[in-house]
Formats: C-alpha cells, structure tokens, sequence
C-alpha cells in the first residue's frame, strides 16, 4: 500500500502520539536511524522500514503491537524532533520533493516526507530516507535542500 496509508492519515488529521525504532541486533542504530521506525497515531500504527531487497523504504500498516511482539522497539519520545512533534497532526504525506525522483533504482520509495501542522501553524517536515540498509530520519529546514 506505501505512501497511501501516510496519505489517508494526513487526510484524517491523525496526531502522533508516539515514535518508536526497530532495533536490530548487533547494529550502531540512532535516534536518527535505524532499521525502521513505528509510527503510532490516533487513528493507527504505520511502520516505515528498510527493504533491504529492493533498496527502498517499505511502509505497512500495523494492525496491533502484538504484530511487531517479537521485535525489540525502543522509544523516541525524548528524541530529536520527535518530542516536538508528539501530539501535532500529521497534515501531509509525499514523496520527496512532491514527488519527483523518490523512486529508488528498484522502483519503490526511498524518500517520503510527512508534515505535521498546517503551513500557516509553524509547520514542521520529517524525511525518511532510505540508505544503504538502513532508514534515515532528519528534519527539512524550509528552503533548505537535505542532499536529495
């Protein structure tokens, strides 16, 4: 499904009301990255991650925490920029710069932004790109480019 679940989240003024990172094992992961990431909202749980077979972001919809039971999950509540953000509604979903080149070399995404706030409400703008194995979170400066 990818980028229509952000999409329809946006489009329900879903609020973020926590981030967590998948941690794998024997892994120098970050805040800023890691093997994915799970989204939680008000009105459900999307997962970003690394499709480390197609060199792409893989995004999925996450039914219940007891999906993702076996997986170790560790909280970014405090965490750049995700505690600025717990609570603001999501308000845009997209690939890269409106679309244009966010496919990687095996067709999927390899760079979606999210928008929390409305443009006129101090907006703030989170990519998830992803890179060599890995899924990158950094935030986009208005009118700042990020390198891609």
């Amino acid at each position: 499904m990818g980028i229509e679940l952000l999409e329809r989240a946006a489009e329900a003024g879903g609020r973020l009301l926590r981030v967590e990172r998948l941690v794998a094992s024997g892994s120098a992961d970050s805040a800023g990255r890691g093997a994915g990431f799970l989204l939680t909202f008000d009105v459900g749980r999307v997962l970003v991650a690394a499709d480390r077979v197609h060199e792409s972001l893989m995004i999925r919809h996450v039914d219940s925490a007891e999906a993702l039971s076996a997986i170790r999950l560790m909280p970014l509540d405090e965490e750049e920029p995700w505690w600025r953000l717990a609570g603001q509604p999501l308000t845009g979903a997209w690939l890269r710069s409106e679309g244009e080149g966010a496919a990687s070399g095996a067709g999927g995404e390899s760079h979606v932004r999210l928008q929390f706030r409305e443009p006129d409400q101090n907006p703030k703008r989170i990519a998830f790109l992803y890179e060599q194995g890995s899924v990158r979170v950094i935030e986009v400066q208005e009118g700042v480019t990020d390198g891609g």
